[in-house]
């Protein structure tokens, strides 16, 4: 078992999250607040406990009493995240009544295994489901042997079957089953389906309906992006997550030159080796012509990759652009920054690219990048002049969020730049952890009534002494302020 489960929201189980939400790769300075100012509280949840009626089976009372704590108020969620079950409890689960009104249901970590999904799968008590997820568990090829014969996964919408040992098998035996002929979602990631589970996937009935599939660290392989590539077009499929599949520029070539997921709008493509090729065939292919979100994180990336997407044709339309951790230098971010296909681009992430000072004013003197609300330019070498440039910018007014962590040599200069910038004003979160800003910088952004809209600001680890931690802490001018990280 390899990675987390699905998110939970007031105990009950949401959808699997959306690829266009997976896609950034982990930053600093989003761990929960060491000082909060002003953070709410979550609120409260009212759990309505209804007696289960007198007809039910016999059944142990400790299992009746967890799904009475867990159900959702609605009683059409129920949420079992990491409670450990065992395979009598789930062969009494299917007695209780309130199963079967059930829409959304999660066994994520509960310990279930091929033995206790058996009887699950033998019954009708998920004749109303559309929300299944079974992340995070010992499920095995044979597990899905019985969850693929289960008669009443008509209605399932969502699968999250994430982080288990599922292999090629399984994925086959899923792949013939036709009682989830309205599956929409489906998440495989972190399990070792290899390029024969991949081709019995892509000739199966089970994608047609299919909007969002999750491969990522399956295995995939050159090999397994071509059995894609001679499917029959999935023309359903927004979401593509290819994450983690040791994918080369070969593979690439075979998909951009295919048109197996014409309507493809999120592309996942992180820890690959896709390298320069890869973004090449890309670049050229009419397949990916509605993209809105690539994400081509740690691929091997150099300056020519911004320059062939800069000059793209057809990768016109994007929203979300991610090319962290890669080598694009200064001479690719000015490529970027001087070409048309930035102007819808919302989200940028372009940090440990090596870009410089020089990278980002040429980013602050775009007039293609207007648009952008998340820029992330952490581990560049920007320096104070880079934090100036972009301070001074008259065209990233927009800007929400600002990453400048790590390995930026930002000083109090260029932290007073920022505090007293007129065209930052829109910032509600900054990151600046990890640099110099010192003492002096942080009364600078104490004193900063430019960014009295920020909500989140995290200079952990800038050389503060207690005293400038204080003047943070005791701001008047950050108003809005509501988590502080400062250690």
């Amino acid at each position: 078992m390899r990675n987390a489960a699905a998110p939970m929201v007031g105990g009950a189980m949401m959808a699997p999250m959306p690829l266009a939400d997976r896609m950034a790769p982990p930053t600093s300075g989003e761990n929960p607040a060491r000082r909060s100012i002003g953070q709410a509280t979550a609120p409260s949840v009212t759990v309505v406990a209804t007696p289960l009626p007198d007809t039910v089976p016999r059944r142990n009372p400790d299992l009746a009493t967890l799904i009475q704590e867990k159900l959702s108020a609605d009683r059409k969620s129920l949420n079992l995240l990491g409670c450990r079950l065992d395979e009598k409890d789930f062969k009494a689960f299917a007695g209780f009544s309130p199963i079967k009104s059930l829409s959304s249901l999660n066994l994520d970590q509960t310990g279930l295994n091929s033995g206790g999904l058996q009887p699950l799968s033998a019954c009708d008590c998920f004749c109303n489901l559309e929300n299944l997820s079974l992340a995070n568990n010992n499920l095995d090829d044979e597990a899905l042997f019985f969850l693929s014969k289960c008669r009443s996964l008509n209605r399932l919408k969502i699968l999250n079957l994430s982080s288990n040992e599922i292999g090629s098998l399984g994925a086959k035996v899923l792949s013939l089953t036709e009682g989830m002929g309205n599956l929409e979602r489906l998440d495989f990631s972190y399990n070792r389906l290899e390029p024969l589970g991949i081709k019995s996937l892509a000739n199966s009935k089970l994608g047609r309906q299919l909007t969002d599939i999750n491969l990522r660290d399956t295995g995939v392989g050159d090999e397994g992006l071509r059995f894609l590539t001679q499917s029959s077009p999935l023309e359903n499929i927004v979401c593509l997550d290819l994450s983690d599949n040791s994918l080369t520029g070969k593979g690439m070539d075979a998909l951009a030159r295919s048109r197996v997921f014409p309507n493809l709008k999120f592309l996942i493509l992180n820890n690959n080796h896709l390298g320069d090729d890869g973004v090449y065939a890309m670049a050229e292919s009419p397949m990916f012509e509605n993209l809105e979100t690539l994400v081509i994180h740690n691929n091997g990336l150099t300056t020519d990759s911004a320059i062939a997407l800069s000059k793209s044709k057809t990768i016109t339309r994007l929203r979300t652009l991610d090319l962290n951790n890669n080598d694009l230098r200064a001479e690719g971010v000015v490529a970027l920054a001087a070409s048309t296909n930035m102007k819808g681009v919302e989200t940028l992430d372009l940090g440990e690219n090596k870009i410089g000072q020089e990278g980002a004013k040429a980013l602050a003197q775009s007039p293609h990048c207007g648009g952008l609300k998340t820029l992330r330019l952490n581990n560049n070498n920007i320096s104070d002049l880079g934090a100036s440039a972009l301070a001074c910018s008259t065209t990233l007014t927009q800007l929400e969020s600002l990453y400048l962590e790590n390995e930026n040599w930002i000083h109090a200069q260029g932290t007073k730049a920022i505090a007293e910038s007129k065209n930052l004003v829109s910032l509600r979160r900054l990151v600046l952890a990890l640099n110099a800003i010192g003492d002096e910088g942080a009364v600078y952004l104490a004193n900063s009534h430019q960014l009295s809209g920020l909500h989140f600001l995290n200079v952990a680890g800038s050389k503060l002494s207690p005293k400038g931690e204080e003047a943070l802490q005791k701001s008047t001018a950050l108003a809005n302020l509501q988590v502080l990280e400062i250690v």
